[in-house]
């Protein structure tokens, strides 16, 4: 089985935009610290990032190349059909599916994830649709046969094609999910580690800072959580808007 990850990057952030290119340390964008993150996954074969066509994107692309990272550019609102034909252009049989605010992308918890999909037999296998980890420490393993028969179907909405796995996970009848929760030294679900605005930035900034580079783990920065709770002061009231758990919520 050929794993790939894919990372869905734009410049068209509504609340950081430009988010994807912005230093996060040592003069590397947050783009290079996730590709860097999912490159020390033992269980992923390829990073792909999935960008758009669209102009403003072309500064995604062209940092690709210059770091010699694979790139696929398709529709910026039909993000399925984007990460469905990078998927195929890679040749993967399942794709790791994650954002480019994903700063920190827990490539311990990837590998197992991997593993226990490999033995599973399901289409898709996320931690989630309840949130037990930090928000931000997620996975989305993802069957590619069971994601190009979505993407050929007619009759998605505008949302589900937005979100890449919505229809899948809301549809539980229809494919085989597993939702994996975090195991007690790791659930922190209070804990916010995703870059959606500027004051999530900040602190990425400064646990990558306090860490000297990005080879730390969720559990380090938990650590370093209950050591120095005020570091994490300007994140705690933010807003969240996008999340599997939050759409479950608001639709029943």
């Amino acid at each position: 089985m050929r794993v790939v990850g894919t990372i869905e990057a734009r410049m068209g952030s509504t609340r950081l935009p430009g988010k994807s290119l912005m230093e996060i340390y040592d003069g590397m964008p947050l783009l290079g610290a996730v590709t860097e993150r999912f490159r020390m996954c033992r269980s992923v074969d390829a990073v792909w990032v999935a960008t758009t066509t669209e102009p403003a994107d072309d500064a995604i692309a062209q940092w690709c190349r210059a770091n010699a990272v694979d790139c696929f550019r398709g529709s910026e609102q039909d993000v399925l059909d984007r990460v469905a034909k990078a998927a195929m252009e890679a040749r993967a049989d399942a794709v790791v599916q994650m954002g480019a605010d994903s700063a920190y992308l827990d490539f311990k918890l990837i590998d197992a994830m991997v593993q226990v999909f490999r033995g599973s037999g399901c289409d898709y296998l996320c931690n989630d649709l309840e949130l037990t980890y930090p928000l931000g420490i997620y996975a989305h393993v993802v069957s590619v046969p069971c994601l190009v028969a979505l993407n050929r179907r007619a009759d998605l909405s505008e949302q589900e094609r937005e979100d890449v796995v919505r229809y899948i996970y809301e549809h539980p009848n229809e494919y085989r999910v597993v939702n994996i929760p975090a195991p007690p030294e790791l659930g922190y679900p209070g804990i916010r580690l995703t870059i959606d605005y500027p004051e999530d930035l900040e602190l990425a900034r400064t646990i990558y800072a306090r860490f000297g580079g990005n080879r730390f783990t969720t559990g380090d920065v938990i650590g370093l959580y209950r050591d120095e709770p005020e570091l994490f002061k300007e994140t705690r009231g933010l807003v969240q808007h996008s999340a599997p758990f939050l759409k479950r919520a608001d639709d029943e």
